[in-house]
């Protein structure tokens, strides 16, 4: 994924660079960035490593800073094509905003993606 994403950015002109690592112990200093972006991974983690994660996106985000989640929901009877090959597990959006939330990230904005069962959850870091 990483050589797909970098080929990507490259292919747009876009400087950025890509790094492997464990969600729940990020090789980052505190306060270093101001966006964080998971997409599709959250559903992955057992809960108590969701919680470690969130903890440490909240470290790694500056005061004002923002994290954008997005993962699969609780299909819906979906019948889509993108449901067909998903499977293998999903989180309420409601968990996702109490887990935030509990770490000093209040949700500000969540909702449907527009896509299968997808849906997003957008949180600032407290100051």
């Amino acid at each position: 994924m990483i050589a797909r994403a970098s080929a990507k950015a490259k292919k747009a002109g876009i400087d950025v660079s890509f790094e492997r690592g464990v969600a729940e112990a990020l090789a980052f200093t505190d306060a270093q960035f101001d966006v964080v972006l998971s997409t599709l991974m959250l559903h992955h983690l057992p809960r108590p490593l969701r919680q470690q994660c969130a903890r440490e996106i909240r470290r790694v985000l500056s005061p004002g800073g923002r994290v954008l989640i997005v993962d699969f929901a609780q299909p819906q009877g979906d019948k889509s094509f993108l449901a067909h090959f998903h499977r293998h597990g999903h989180v309420k959006p409601q968990d996702i905003e109490a887990l935030l939330d509990g770490v000093g990230m209040p949700p500000v904005e969540s909702g449907a993606v527009g896509v299968s069962s997808l849906q997003y959850v957008l949180a600032l870091a407290s100051a």
